[in-house]
């Protein structure tokens, strides 16, 4: 194997490999499984000596970032490494724009502050999101009309069974609305090491979504952008450190013109927005109007501020939850026809359970 790593790094980050990790603390739920063994990844040859390590050894390689968009429900074998890789560089280019190069490991809102204290446009919208910069293409992240996609360039990657580091046009990344090849056909394949984005040093503000313009007094800024979706975000989804949970936990359901308008015949109220050819259903009012807000379920339940999140006040485990989101599924399905599918990615993969 091209693993071609110094001797002295390849000991002391196989000596850090711990066995049989709690990781209650790597995952905003909290559930305290644990990882057969643990490692943190501070650098691309870390992570490379991990790999090696890994391939010799057999064994499962899972990735985690800030474990803001997981649901742990068993031990995971195999394993385990933190991403940690941090680092930033700006570089100028011409045409009004910032091509802006993030580690994986960094915080993604530490990354949308400091754009917009540079002035730096494009990312304004997706403040406050949780999580490292390395999960969000996994999950294309998006909020208040934007997606990463639309400021994303590249992709740095690196191959787990060969540890050869190359970029990634985003447009070949399969980007989709919540999703992409990385969750799909390069899941276990490929590692994000590195995001390349290209904002603007001026455009023109997106508030046409989630009422963004009726929050803000007087000539939107950039600045103003921020506060506002931070403040709205704060109000309507509550902080993991405080209660656990992992942000959204359904996906908004995408229906056919047809269905949304027998819909619509049916529920004049539905909250609905043209999505390409369809429409995107608003699935934190059909959780709402079906009567979930607020619920309680052994230890578990729907936070009473924002339907679409789920919240674990006291289990130690994810059976509770999933429990809960098996109710509300079916639920959603008798009441409105309509199938929501869960936004936070499984660990372990789960091929043979009802959930």
């Amino acid at each position: 194997m091209p693993f071609n790593t110094d001797d002295s790094l390849v000991q002391t980050v196989e000596a850090s490999i711990q066995k049989d990790v709690s990781l209650a603390t790597y995952n905003t739920f909290g559930f305290s499984y644990q990882a057969e063994y643990f490692a943190i990844a501070d650098s691309c040859e870390s992570l490379k000596v991990l790999l090696a390590w890994a391939n010799r050894s057999n064994v499962n390689v899972t990735m985690i970032g800030g474990g803001s968009n997981l649901l742990i429900s068993d031990h995971i074998g195999g394993l385990v490494i933190i991403n940690r890789l941090q680092g930033m560089q700006a570089h100028e280019h011409p045409n009004n724009l910032i091509c802006l190069t993030v580690s994986a490991g960094e915080k993604w809102h530490q990354v949308v502050e400091h754009a917009v204290e540079q002035s730096w446009y494009g990312i304004e919208n997706l403040a406050l999101i949780p999580g490292t910069v390395g999960a969000a293409p996994v999950q294309n992240i998006g909020a208040y009309g934007v997606e990463i996609k639309d400021v994303l360039a590249r992709v740095q990657v690196m191959d787990q069974t060969s540890g050869d580091v190359y970029w990634i046009n985003a447009k070949d990344c399969g980007f989709a609305y919540r999703d992409s090849h990385f969750k799909g056909k390069w899941k276990n394949k490929l590692i994000i090491t590195s995001v390349e984005l290209m904002l603007k040093k001026q455009a023109d503000l997106l508030l046409s979504y989630g009422g963004l313009a009726n929050r803000i007094d007087g000539e939107p800024t950039l600045r103003k952008v921020f506060d506002t979706v931070c403040a709205v975000r704060a109000e309507k989804l509550p902080n993991p450190e405080t209660l656990s949970n992992a942000g959204s936990f359904f996906k908004n359901p995408i229906v056919s013109q047809e269905q949304h308008n027998e819909l619509k015949k049916r529920f004049s109220d539905l909250v609905s927005f043209a999505f390409e050819d369809n429409f995107k259903l608003a699935a934190g009012w059909l959780i709402d109007q079906a009567g979930w807000k607020g619920k309680k379920s052994k230890g578990v339940g729907v936070y009473d501020k924002q339907a679409l999140v789920l919240v674990n006040y006291t289990e130690q485990s994810a059976d509770a939850l999933l429990d809960l989101e098996t109710q509300i599924k079916q639920s959603i399905l008798e009441r409105y026809g309509v199938e929501l599918e869960r936004e936070p990615v499984q660990l372990p993969v789960q091929s043979n359970t009802a959930h």
